[in-house]
This record gives structure tokens, sequence and C-alpha cells, in this order.
């Protein structure tokens, strides 16, 4: 009688582990190829941020979007979009400032201190190939 207890108790708690496992290693994002659940500028993004609105902010954080705006900053795998949308590039790219650019990326949120939207995993889909203009 002992022995079946111990089976079942051995059975249930590899059960419990590969459960365990698996929901805290899930699969991340693909980005690159998951199509965005909502388009915006960069102004109606910060303004759907800072507004009162739960709904509009489970529309956005943590979800897949496409912004819009003038790239006014850069850095070697950042980006700045209308001075208020610090986006965290995927991978280094070369590109001017002060062009516009559509950007997909994962919003992790609202930064109330600097005032900024943040977007990670990001990738530039209009890139410039123009180096004359890069600064």
């Amino acid at each position: 009688m002992n022995r079946k207890y111990l089976y079942i108790f051995l059975i249930l708690l590899v059960l419990v582990g590969v459960l365990s496992y698996n929901y805290v290693y899930q699969d991340h994002k693909d980005i690159k190829n998951e199509s965005a659940t909502i388009k915006l500028n960069s102004q109606d993004l910060i303004l759907m941020l800072t507004d009162d609105d739960l709904e509009n902010d489970k529309l956005i954080l943590d979800q897949v979007i496409e912004v819009t705006g003038v790239a006014t900053d850069k850095a070697a795998q950042e980006m700045t979009l209308d001075f208020n949308v610090f986006i965290q590039l995927a991978n280094p790219t070369k590109f001017p400032l002060n062009h516009t650019y559509t950007v997909k990326g994962r919003c992790i949120g609202y930064d109330d201190l600097l005032g900024e939207v943040k977007i990670d995993q990001a990738y530039i889909l209009n890139p410039q190939n123009s180096n004359d203009d890069e600064k």
C-alpha cells in the first residue's frame, strides 16, 4: 500500500515540475514577425498613456505596436521620436535624424519622471539608406 502512494506522489511531483518549468520558461514574443495590435503617431501614443483611461493602457502596454514620428535623437541602439518616445532597437541601425520613421516594438510603459514612452525590442520598418544625411 505504501509503494502505491509513493508512485502516485512521484508522478504528481514530476507533473507539477514539468508544468512549472513550461510556465516559467515560456517562449519570447517574436516582435519582428508578429503583427502590431495598434498603429499610432507619437503624439497619440503619449496622449493614450497619459490619460486616466485604463482601457487605453491595456491596448498598448506589453503589446506590439507601430509608432510613427520624427527621429530627434539617436545612439548605437536607441532612438527618440519627437522628443517623447524612447526606443531601444533590437539591433544597431544607422539612420539620419529629422526623418520620419515607423517603428514596431513592444511598449513597456510611460516614464513619468522623464516624460517619455518606453519601447523595446524595436525594428525600424522604413529605414533610410542615405548616409550623406547622417550626423
